[in-house]
């Protein structure tokens, strides 16, 4: 399971070097996606699998399920941390998700999601705001 959040920064090359708590989790490889409000995530090879099988049972008749499809498989990419734990994010989803230089690496329990810095800071500071009201919320949903 992945959790915390580390700063980090890209090099001139857009890579990033992911925590060392993450690495191993990492290494069987992992798929790159668009996802929602404008992060990448990093999915392990499994956990995409996952994904996948979940989306590709919702019914083909589903307008939602083929863009959501075309977005998300379609910013997808296969890579592998080098040696050094670094994962190179290519250009397009740096674009889709503003990464420049300054990120910040998310533990979201069966992904990683890198974020802006900024962007990141503005996102987290509603939701502390409202933890407890969006606790109450999950608790009607059976959390």
């Amino acid at each position: 399971m992945f959790f915390g959040s580390f700063e980090h920064a890209l090099d001139d090359k857009g890579r990033i070097i992911m925590p060392s708590r993450f690495r191993a989790k990492l290494d069987e490889g992992v798929v790159m996606a668009r996802w929602l409000e404008q992060c990448v995530a990093v999915f392990p090879r499994s956990e995409f699998e996952k994904m996948a099988e979940r989306i590709q049972a919702l019914p083909e008749g589903s307008a939602e399920k083929r863009e959501f499809s075309r977005v998300f498989f379609g910013h997808a990419y296969e890579a592998s941390p080098d040696r050094q734990g670094r994962l190179t994010i290519p250009p397009k989803l740096r674009e889709v998700a503003g990464l420049d230089r300054e990120v910040e690496v998310v533990g979201m329990m069966n992904r990683v999601e890198i974020w802006d810095r900024g962007r990141w800071s503005e996102s987290t500071r509603g939701g502390l705001d409202r933890f407890e009201q969006t606790a109450e919320k999950l608790s009607e949903l059976g959390f």
